[in-house]
């Protein structure tokens, strides 16, 4: 026999996935209305407009930071740091200052390339260092004059 709490919290987690995939399906449904307007639009002003040649733009779902908010949040963490610290503790630290990592949509992986891309952009500016490596973990600090 089934057990009932397995059973009811699956059915918990069908009805919440059943519900996003409806309203995704409602959202993409109005997108694609709204491109048809805009597209009837651009025809209305030039009917030998080619549509095709419009590329897509890559949407960001996720926004972690606001601009330049990245740069202060780890200048801050490496000023307050006793030691040199790696790109991992740099960004679960933010992470966790942020309250992103506890987020149910907390997309880890992107999250610490984008610490990672702040990291080495604040090291083109010569603000921070690296100051060794710990295997392969890359370790940080604030750059001394």
């Amino acid at each position: 026999m089934a057990e009932t709490h397995v059973i009811s919290a699956l059915t918990k987690k069908r009805a919440e996935l059943l519900g996003e995939v409806q309203h995704y399906e409602k959202l993409l449904k109005q997108s694609k209305d709204n491109l048809t307007y805009i597209d009837n639009t651009i025809k209305i002003f030039d009917e030998n407009y080619n549509l095709t040649s419009i590329r897509p733009k890559r949407v960001h779902t996720e926004r972690y930071f606001k601009t330049g908010e990245s740069k202060i949040l780890i200048l801050d963490v490496l000023r307050t740091a006793t030691e040199p610290l790696s790109t991992s503790e740099i960004g679960a630290k933010i992470a966790s200052d942020k309250g992103i990592d506890k987020e149910e949509d907390y997309n880890t992986e992107r999250f610490f390339k984008i610490v990672l891309s702040s990291l080495s952009r604040c090291e083109n500016s010569k603000l921070i260092e690296r100051v060794g490596l710990d295997g392969k973990v890359i370790l940080w600090q604030i750059k001394k004059d």
